[in-house]
């Protein structure tokens, strides 16, 4: 296995309908997330018993088991099977949460920086007052990107343009600001930074459009 390269699994794809709800399965997400790195999620908080159980140690080489992830999970999420967290890997298009063999599950290492004063994010404008009144998160993964420069985010905002006269733009981001009230910023290409979310109160008024 190569750092870039998923490891080789023993184990179908579960279907994609599991969660109850996309609430549902964003909550087990972040847990998932916070256990792999070693963390008790908030969600979970008074609840660190369900995290007292023997096989929740990681191995020498940073997987956890499947089995003790699910179980710790279900303080949150009673409903939830292995097939749920399993879910999570096939829908992580990033490709961030690792699973080898059939029972072994690990998040990749996380570098967290300081960001740049400000950063943006990509979007249309359709989208734009959404994002005012409820800040940004994403509504399939566990974190969003931001990017330096206005160009980096038109190009990650276009994604979203599907019909004719979408317009693309940036919200510029008070990065500098949230940092220092603790939000953590990670990144792993130039130029792109990944926060789980932003509150609203750290977008600025300044929105770019792409010209």
């Amino acid at each position: 296995m190569t750092p870039n390269n998923r490891p080789r699994n023993n184990f179908r794809r579960p279907p994609t309908t599991l969660y109850k709800s996309q609430d549902d399965m964003m909550k087990a997400l972040f847990a998932t997330i916070d256990l792999l790195q070693g963390k008790i999620p908030e969600a979970m908080e008074g609840k660190e018993e369900a995290l007292k159980i023997g096989s929740y140690v990681k191995d020498e080489e940073g997987f956890y088991s499947i089995d003790a992830i699910t179980e710790a999970v279900q303080s949150l999420l009673p409903y939830i099977n292995r097939n749920h967290i399993v879910e999570l890997y096939f829908k992580d298009r990033d490709r961030k949460i690792l699973i080898n063999g059939s029972d072994r599950i690990k998040y990749k290492e996380v570098r967290y920086v300081k960001p740049p004063d400000t950063l943006y994010f990509g979007t249309i404008e359709n989208l734009v007052d959404r994002m005012r009144e409820g800040g940004l998160r994403s509504t399939t993964k566990g974190y969003v990107k931001l990017y330096d420069t206005p160009e980096g985010a038109f190009t990650f905002g276009g994604k979203f343009a599907t019909r004719e006269g979408d317009k693309v733009v940036a919200l510029a981001v008070d990065a500098g600001a949230a940092f220092t009230d603790g939000l953590k910023f990670s990144t792993y290409i130039k130029g792109e930074y990944i926060a789980v979310r932003v509150d609203k109160k750290y977008l600025k008024s300044e929105t770019v459009s792409a010209s």
